[in-house]
Formats: C-alpha cells, sequence, structure tokens
C-alpha cells in the first residue's frame, strides 16, 4: 500500500541538469559535470557501483568547495545527499547515515535554500529507514507545520499517518489520513490514504506502547530524493532534534534550537545603563549582539536581532518579535549599572516566577519599565508560563552561558539567577538575558567599549550554547525516549 515515490524521482531526474543555469564560472564547468553524470547513473543509462556513487559525491564536493555560498553549491550539497540516498539502492551499507549528514549540512549551511522543504522529508524517510521512527516523526512534522505549500506536505503527512500507526496511535493516525482524504491535492496520495485509513479502521486496535517498549519497525525500500523547482527562500533553519529527558518543553518534545532570536536591550531615548564620561549601556550592547549574531551565523543558525540600531523597541514587542519570527531561542543581552563604582562581574538571568531574591527583583524593576503590558496582559502571561514548563532549560541554558563567559573573560562570576524579566516572560521558548559586564564600573567600563572584549563575550555565548545544545562532544540529553511521548509532544507542539 506504499505510495510509489518513483513519481517524485521522474520530477527530480528531469530538473537537476535543468539547474546548470544557476551556477556561475568555475562552478559552472565542475556542477555541469557532475550532474550530468548523475542523471546518467540515476536513469540507468550508465550502470553505477556504490564506488562510483561515492566518487560522484567527491565531484560534487569539489562544486562546494570551489565557493562554498556560491550559486551551485545548495545544488551540489543536495546532489550530494540524492547520490547517498541512490547508494543506499546499491547496497553500501554507509549510506543511510551519509544521507543524513549530507541533508543536515544543507539545513545549517543553507538556511534559504529551497531544498530545506525536501530535506526535511528526505531526512524523515532515511531515519524511517533505520528504525528511527521519533526522529522520523519530528521531520514530518516539520514540513507539515513550517512548509504547508511545499509539493512534500502531502507525502509527509501520509509518512506521518504511517509513523503513527505504526506506534499504535490510532487517533493520531486517523486525525493525519482523513486530513488527506479530504483535501488532499494528489488524487493518488488522497487514494492511498482513504485505503490505509480503511484498514486501520477495520484492524484491531493495538494496545498503547508502554514507556519500555522497543518497537521494532521494519524498514520500508527508500525511494530516492526529487528536486523541485525554484520557489521563494525560506528562512526557518531546523534540524535534526535531539531526544531529551522529560521534564521541560526541549525535553519533552524532542526538539532542539536552530533559529535564535537576539535581544539588544535597551536603544533610542532609553539608554539603559550609564557609566563615567558619556558610556551609556544601549550601544554597548548593541555591539556585543552583533557580533553574537556573526559567530552564531557562521555556526549555521538562523539569527534575527530585535533591533538593529539605535532604536527604542518595546518589551512587548520584543517577545512578539521573537514569536513571529518562530524562535527556538531568545537571548537578552545587557549591562549593569548600579550606585556603587566598585560592583562588577557577570550574571545570566532565567525566568522564575516564583522569585524571591531582593537584589534581582530590582533589577528586574528597572528592566521591565515601560514594557507595554497591562496588569491583566501579565497575568495571563504568568498563568500560561506557570502551566509550560520552559524554565528547566532557560535555566540550564543560562548555566552553560554563564560557565562559558566566567571562563572565557575572566570575570567575576556573579551566577546564575532568577528573576522575573518581562521580556523573558513573554516569549514561549527558553530565554535568558545576560548582564555581561557592569558600565558603572570604571574598568569593566572601558573593558566593555573594547572590540576585542565584546567578541570574548560573543564567542564565550556561542559555546555555552552549543554546550547546552550538546554540540561541543558532551552528552548532556538523556538518550532514552519513549514513543508515546514522541507522539504526544508532536501532536501537543502542534
Amino acid at each position: 500500500m506504499k505510495m510509489c515515490c518513483f513519481c517524485l524521482l521522474g520530477l527530480f531526474l528531469a530538473i537537476l541538469p535543468g539547474c546548470l543555469s544557476m551556477s556561475g564560472y568555475k562552478q559552472a564547468s565542475l556542477y555541469e559535470e557532475a550532474s550530468l553524470r548523475h542523471h546518467a547513473y540515476a536513469t540507468g543509462t550508465t550502470r553505477a557501483t556504490a564506488a562510483e556513487w561515492r566518487a560522484l559525491v567527491s565531484e560534487f564536493q569539489k562544486v562546494i568547495d570551489a565557493d562554498v555560498q556560491g550559486p551551485s553549491a545548495d545544488d551540489a550539497q543536495y546532489a550530494i545527499a540524492s547520490s547517498w540516498m541512490w547508494s543506499i539502492k546499491v547496497g553500501d551499507t554507509e549510506a543511510p547515515q551519509q544521507a543524513i549528514k549530507a541533508f543536515r549540512k544543507l539545513i545549517h549551511t543553507y538556511p534559504n535554500s529551497e531544498y530545506r522543504p525536501l530535506s526535511h522529508y528526505w531526512l524523515g524517510r532515511c531515519y524511517d529507514y533505520i528504525n528511527d521512527d521519533s526522529q522520523a516523526i519530528m521531520q514530518y512534522q516539520l514540513v507539515e507545520n513550517r512548509y504547508a505549500d511545499s509539493q512534500v506536505s502531502e507525502p509527509a503527512k501520509l509518512e506521518l499517518a504511517r509513523a503513527y500507526a505504526k506506534q499504535g496511535y490510532g487517533t493520531h493516525a486517523e486525525t493525519s489520513y482523513k486530513s488527506l482524504v479530504d483535501s488532499s491535492i494528489s488524487q493518488e496520495i488522497g487514494d492511498v490514504a482513504a485505503k490505509e485509513l480503511q484498514m486501520l479502521k477495520t484492524q484491531p486496535k493495538p494496545a498503547a506502547p508502554s514507556a519500555k517498549e522497543n518497537i521494532q519497525i521494519q524498514p520500508q525500500p527508500q525511494s530516492e530524493p526529487q528536486h523541485q523547482a525554484k520557489q521563494p527562500k525560506s528562512a526557518a533553519p531546523v534540524t535534526e532534534p535531539e531526544p531529551l529527558a522529560p521534564k521541560s518543553l526541549t525535553r519533552e518534545f524532542g526538539l532542539t534550537a536552530k533559529t535564535i532570536v537576539i535581544d539588544p536591550g535597551h536603544g533610542g531615548k532609553d539608554p539603559g545603563g550609564r557609566g563615567s564620561g558619556n558610556l551609556q549601556e544601549k550601544g554597548i550592547v548593541l555591539s556585543i549582539s552583533r557580533k553574537l549574531r556573526e559567530v552564531l551565523t557562521a555556526k549555521g543558525y538562523t539569527v534575527l536581532m530585535t533591533r538593529e540600531s539605535d532604536q527604542l523597541i518595546p518589551l512587548k514587542k520584543r517577545t512578539e518579535f521573537a514569536t513571529q519570527h518562530k524562535a527556538d531561542l531568545f537571548l537578552s543581552i545587557h549591562a549593569n549599572a548600579v550606585e556603587s563604582s566598585r560592583a562588577n562581574g557577570i550574571e545570566t538571568y532565567y525566568l522564575d516566577v516564583t522569585s524571591t531574591d531582593k537584589a534581582s527583583e530590582k533589577i528586574a524593576a528597572r528592566e521591565n519599565a515601560n514594557s507595554g503590558y497591562s496588569i491583566q496582559e501579565l497575568e495571563t502571561l504568568l498563568e500560561g508560563l506557570i502551566q509550560e514548563s520552559k524554565s528547566e532549560d532557560s535555566k540550564r541554558l543560562a548555566r552553560h552561558v554563564q560557565d562559558t563567559l566566567v571562563q572565557s573573560t575572566g570575570a567575576v562570576d556573579r551566577g546564575v539567577k532568577h528573576a522575573r524579566f518581562v521580556v523573558l516572560i513573554g516569549t514561549k521558548v527558553p530565554a535568558i538575558l545576560i548582564e555581561t559586564g557592569f558600565v558603572s564600573n570604571p574598568v569593566e567600563g572601558r573593558k566593555l567599549t573594547t572590540s576585542a572584549y565584546q567578541s570574548k563575550i560573543a564567542t564565550a555565548i556561542a559555546q555555552g550554547i552549543d554546550k547546552f545544545l550538546g554540540k561541543t562532544g558532551e552528552t548532556p540529553f538523556a538518550k532514552a525516549q519513549s514513543p508515546r511521548l514522541v507522539a504526544e509532544g508532536v501532536e501537543r507542539n502542534n
């Protein structure tokens, strides 16, 4: 009853050679030669062995090496992933994992590539092939939620329904199948969904799997990826999620962060903290934020800033900006100021509505001024926050960032603290507020104005984020994860 994916493959084969017009200069000839060979291998004009597919991967890599951001670079990266997918068919046992790596690299390196929907879809198929159903579910959901207008949206929904059915989630599977039956543009997919829905209804409902069950999924024959016509570029990078232990949004849903919003504090008529001379917080934190954006962008994240210049953005608008752009992490950058010129050091805050730290409350009150929220709106936000559980993730993120900042700068460690910052209350994802130092301290204030020290701060914050996400060789996340938790998390995330 599987939908034949060779119709999708046909589109891929037809369009891949047509991408040559996008290539330029040295990349053009390299890409043309490699793509013609790919076409010959894929159509069967030339029978290719696993070794020949690997050699072709190396040829496409030369295209990328010629100019990693050139006009044909993302085409070549997608062709590399495609070549590994074809290698599965000729029995290359390393091909599934290599394909996963190639698709993930495309998503990270080319956040504006039109291949992103395709990459998430085929990542799901790869995970399905290697029996990692929980990761497959995540990829199919990403396609459905973020790329609903793409041509792989309906195939992803069909595979999602099948994944639910495999795990025994009849209700979730029925919902996905019915949606396709009622609104599918593709007659073939609609018919397949109707047949499988009928089979699902007539079969005895399996017992829901327990958290300790290890559900084995028989791998389906893996089809090869297709290519799609050029569409408007998308900028919502999300890659393979890491499964985490329960008790937080990130852990409960098995999500990770790829889109980061940086919020430079204050601005415009609000100078923030003041130091000696004409030293003002607003300019310092904007400069640090710009450097942080450069570092994070180089690491493959999509990074947005709530303000790009010396302008005043209400706190309410800052959090709305993060929500609007589907941020995965929210970082508010500040510099401290107090009456005593001797106070110094770095501290990082996360939101906790039960905060009783008086000193932290004073800082929060200063930062919350003119937030733009009414009392009623704040009450609503707090009620929602209590029900959600992002605080655990925010606390962990704050700890990692604080540790790397102190180690890198040698500044006084004022610790990780919690307070009721309005700019953190309005976010629905892990969020922290970083006080990078004291502008009111003559020595630390001068340091904060130097480009070298600002770069050191930016690099350290990025390293803290990497540690939070387990990208430094550490494994802070528990690997155990029940299929039920994954499915329920995905359903709630909808």
